[in-house]
């Protein structure tokens, strides 16, 4: 009866596009949310007041609501334009505080009783509200990621990421620890605490796997990019919490001049040489990626050309043990971000056995904002790729919290403080892979964009067998094909080269084959585009407009046959991507093949916010339906935590198991 009812599913998905596709609308709640979702796309539409608040700050203050009047809350107040007099009045008021301001984000913290936020969604500068929630963790590298093989080609033993310096905006990191402490370039806290060390434990070991030296075991344990320099941007306290106003602090002094006396004068990204951002850590994706603070600051980092990458988190599953989709977490729900899922190597080098971690957290994204009282869900293929991110061993922190609670975490427990290492799990632990290989990608070619290095890793990746492309996006990280590819681009590309000029410096394209650790394997050769995915050697051999500075990659795909796939934003010229490029309508759920395991995944992805998915699983209004049973939406309540991914290793996959609780505990 399930299999019966399935195939209906199909047959009416396949008939509603259909019929969309001749013309015919539809009627009732679907034409609503079409319309909705049409008006949402057209740049920045006049919102009613409502819709500039976010669900979770809504109703705050109100007569009957839970929260008293006079309750302080504070926000996260985001402008389109300059304030004018009544608002400044306003924020000058009894009461309200203003706390900080992010002159590059164009938003500010204010605290102010939750009664006024509804008065403050009636100016026209204001763009959205939003509270500014806690942010939280989420929790053998060089030969299984392909990174010894890449270097025993010839002309790349050296590249190890010198000059291509990491921010990592995590919970501090020992500078005493011989396996990352000599490579902290510069170090500021952002939490208050007035200390950039990490009593907590979690920053220490992230850092160590992007960029750890060879100088504990003999070289054991040495990080993906061992001569990048790191630049530790202290955003989570003590207690490995913290906000997202401390997360935007951090990267508004990236952006921000040295001199604040000079604003045109040189910026702190480019005196410290910071290509790469690295965040292991997240915050329930509630608001659109349109909307939220997080998200927004990210792509004004990526459209200056810095490489922001971010976990995806770790509700893979449910309480209960079962896959959960539409879990990814902020700022991993935005299309500039490269997101990273956590697959498992079961100990081995051999890439032939790997699959994807059962914590790590399945796409698409449920971020959502509200058109015409309608929710519109962002509804985007993540995370981006995978990489391994069970047990792996990284540098320990002296006498951090972790440890000292979960003594099981000690993977060297009789080594001298500043050598001890210790062993986690999480999408936390796969995130510094993917960044420290991109400081290796920039130093082989550093005049490769942020869209063009996303391409370059999912292209290269390995897709896995089992799992489809809401669980692994591209495919495994694949350190030895992205060096490759990414030494062949031309480096005198810009903004101006034309759609379909000559993308590598030779007309044969690479091979398209890995073999590492003596396991050979394709690659993936497609990239995923928000709601689709492209394929094709022209991706690789040809110059698309994708790939410029200041464009969200897959949000505008226009082909030059007068086909428009995607959010409809538009160049001069009218074209984005050239001819030669399959886009699918499709999405891969296995290795290499639309059809597997019985599942096929429609064109009705986004007909009605309605996701067929095969195997009893349907995605629709709520967040899924799992063998019956409806989840809902998951709308985090104010208090909700950005939080860093990481999960305490138990057997060969941690399922289920979260390093850290809302309340900042550890299970």
């Amino acid at each position: 009866m399930r299999r019966s009812a399935l195939v209906s599913l199909f047959i009416i998905c396949a008939l509603l596009f259909s019929l969309g596709a001749v013309g015919l609308s539809t009627s009732g709640a679907s034409a609503q949310a079409d319309k909705a979702e049409q008006k949402a796309k057209k740049g920045k539409p006049r919102r009613t007041k409502d819709e500039k608040v976010s669900e979770t700050l809504r109703g705050r203050g109100k007569a009957g609501a839970p929260s008293a009047a006079d309750e302080t809350v504070r926000i996260i107040l985001q402008f389109n334009s300059e304030p004018g007099g009544r608002l400044k009045s306003l924020l000058k008021r009894n009461g309200v505080r203003v706390k900080d301001e992010f002159a590059d984000f164009n938003s500010a913290v204010v605290e102010l009783p939750a009664s006024v936020v509804a008065e403050l969604s009636e100016f026209d500068e204001v763009e959205f509200i939003s509270l500014d929630r806690e942010v939280r963790l989420l929790g053998h590298v060089e030969e299984t990621t392909g990174a010894v093989d890449m270097r025993l080609q010839s002309g790349n033993s050296g590249i190890k990421g010198k000059d291509v310096n990491i921010a990592v905006l995590d919970s501090g990191i020992d500078k005493d620890h011989h396996q990352i402490g000599s490579r902290i370039e510069a170090q500021f806290d952002f939490t208050g605490e007035g200390r950039t060390d990490d009593p907590y434990g979690h920053g220490t070991h992230v850092a160590s796997l992007a960029a750890g030296t060879d100088h504990v075991s003999h070289g054991a344990y040495t990080g993906v990019a061992p001569e990048a320099k790191v630049i530790n941007l202290r955003v989570l306290n003590s207690q490995g919490v913290g906000s997202v106003s401390s997360v935007l602090k951090a990267l508004n002094w990236i952006l921000a001049p040295v001199d604040p006396s000079k604003p045109l004068g040189e910026k702190n990204y480019q005196k410290y040489k910071i290509r790469v951002v690295n965040m292991s850590l997240g915050s329930p994706a509630v608001d659109s990626y349109l909307d939220d603070p997080l998200c927004i600051a990210a792509r004004r980092l990526v459209n200056a050309g810095i490489v922001v990458v971010a976990a995806a988190g770790n509700d893979g599953t449910d309480s209960t043990g079962r896959k959960v989709y539409g879990r990814i977490h902020a700022p991993g729900n935005d299309p500039s971000v490269i997101t990273v899922g956590a697959s498992n190597t079961f100990g081995t080098d051999s890439r032939a056995d790997d699959g994807v971690t059962t914590y790590s957290s399945r796409g698409p994204t449920r971020s959502y904002r509200i058109v015409d009282g309608v929710k519109i869900y962002d509804h985007l293929i993540k995370p981006d790729l995978v990489a391994p991110g069970n047990k792996l061993i990284g540098a320990e922190a002296k006498a951090n919290r972790l440890v000292s609670e979960y003594k099981q975490l000690e993977a060297t427990p009789s080594s001298n403080a500043n050598h001890k290492m210790m062993k986690m799990s999480g999408t936390s632990m796969a995130t510094p892979l993917v960044s420290g290989t991109v400081s290796l990608l920039l130093q082989a070619n550093p005049k490769l964009t942020p869209n063009m290095v996303k391409m370059i890793l999912m292209y290269t990746a390995q897709q896995l067998a089992g799992a489809n492309m809401l669980e692994q996006g591209a495919g495994e990280l694949n350190i030895e094909g992205a060096v490759r590819l990414a030494k062949l681009v031309r480096t005198d590309l810009t903004n101006s080269t034309p759609l379909n000029a000559q993308l590598l410096t030779t007309t044969t394209p690479p091979n398209p084959f890995s073999t590492v650790e003596g396991y050979t394997f394709t690659w993936s050769q497609g990239i995923l585009l928000n709601r689709g995915y492209a394929t094709g050697t022209n991706l690789i051999t040809k110059y698309q407009r994708i790939y410029d500075l200041g464009v969200v990659m897959g949000d505008g795909i226009l082909f030059s046959d007068g086909v428009v796939m995607g959010d409809g934003i538009l160049f001069s010229d009218g074209v984005v991507m050239g001819d030669g490029v399959v886009m699918g309508d499709q999405i891969l759920t296995s290795t290499g093949v639309v059809m597997g395991d019985g599942v096929l995944f429609l064109p009705c992805f986004m007909l009605a916010n309605g996701v067929v998915m095969g195997d009893g699983v349907v995605m629709g209004d709520g967040i899924l339906f799992s063998d019956g049973v409806v989840m809902g939406d998951r709308v985090a309540d104010g208090d909700a935590a950005i939080w860093a991914l990481s999960v305490l290793t138990k057997g060969d996959d941690t399922a289920g198991m979260s390093a850290v609780q809302e309340d900042g505990s550890v299970p």
